[in-house]
């Protein structure tokens, strides 16, 4: 956590560019955003510390996909995957804000076992 420009400036230097600058504490986002350089970073903490005391800066993950499985296990270990879902918004949109598409559509078979795989393992 970041309670300065400076701080921020600092962090981001040390994670790399581009950056998730997120406002501590505060619901709905405020102030927060995607920064690609130092200028877009001095502006969006400024913004984020009128609203909450502190920032969080973050790599961005900008162009992942969000992807989730539901999986139900029994106290013997009996496990099965109910489905997977998919956000539809890009990564960095909160998932209370996000659309959710079940089962996900653009995952290709081998990606869909893996990951089914190591949700199993878990």
């Amino acid at each position: 956590c970041c309670s300065s420009v400076e701080e921020a400036v600092e962090a981001a230097r040390q994670i790399g560019y581009p950056v998730l600058v997120r406002a501590a504490f505060a619901l709905g986002g405020l102030g927060s955003g995607f920064a690609a350089d130092v200028q877009e970073l001095r502006a969006l903490v400024h913004q984020a510390l009128v609203n909450s005391p502190q920032v969080i800066v973050d790599k961005s993950l900008k162009g992942w996909k969000e992807l989730e499985y539901e999986v139900v296990r029994d106290a013997s270990d009996n496990c099965i995957t109910v489905c997977n879902m998919e956000n539809f918004d890009p990564m960095g949109i909160h998932t209370g804000d996000s659309i959710v598409i079940a089962p996900s559509q653009t995952l290709t078979n081998e990606e869909y076992f893996r990951l089914r795989e190591c949700a199993l393992k878990v």
